[in-house]
């Protein structure tokens, strides 16, 4: 029984070793100690700022405005890769370990998780650049009408079905089933 207990606890410590390698596992600890350092680095420096953009955030309206989950990894999947070339030209020896180590954290996040968002971005990017006018365009995007009018009309009811279902669970919740 102790040689299974032992074999159990090994098995949890490389699993949790390899979600770290993977970047699965952000340290938010470390995150936030660095991100103090550079912060107390960075009010040092003797550079003119109009105040706007310390005192308000630069992403957090945006990311207040982006409620749903693939809103936010699309949103996130921008975000990032601008903290990462931000960070890439802070070249000061005072806060190098908090820059790398902010910069790995983004990087495997980035590279593990949201990446394939940014891929889907740069399809959406392509779809504005297409010709409207082309007769072929025309005729392939006839033909997938109807597809995306269902989509559209599928996006348009869930609502709906959701708050019948919650009207249907609070009725049941005050009844007590």
């Amino acid at each position: 029984m102790l040689k299974y207990c032992k074999i159990f606890l090994l098995y949890c410590v490389v699993l949790c070793y390899l979600g770290q390698i993977n970047g699965y596992n952000i340290d938010l600890k470390t995150a936030r100690n660095d991100i103090e350092k550079l912060k107390t680095y960075l009010k040092t420096k003797d550079i003119e700022d109009s105040g706007d953009t310390e005192n308000s955030g630069v992403f957090s309206n945006v990311l207040d405005d982006w409620k749903e989950e693939g809103e936010k990894k699309l949103l996130l999947s921008q975000i990032v890769p601008i903290y990462l070339k931000m960070l890439e030209s802070m070249k000061d020896s005072d806060v190098k370990d908090s820059i790398t180590n902010l910069k790995q954290m983004l990087h495997t996040s980035n590279k593990d998780y949201l990446e394939k968002t940014d891929k889907k971005i740069k399809s959406l990017n392509e779809l504005k650049k297409m010709q409207v006018s082309d007769i072929k365009f025309q005729r392939a995007a006839i033909k997938e009408l109807l597809r995306i009018l269902r989509d559209v009309s599928t996006l348009q009811d869930s609502p709906k079905k959701e708050s019948k279902k919650c009207k249907r669970e609070n009725v049941r919740r005050r009844r007590g089933c």
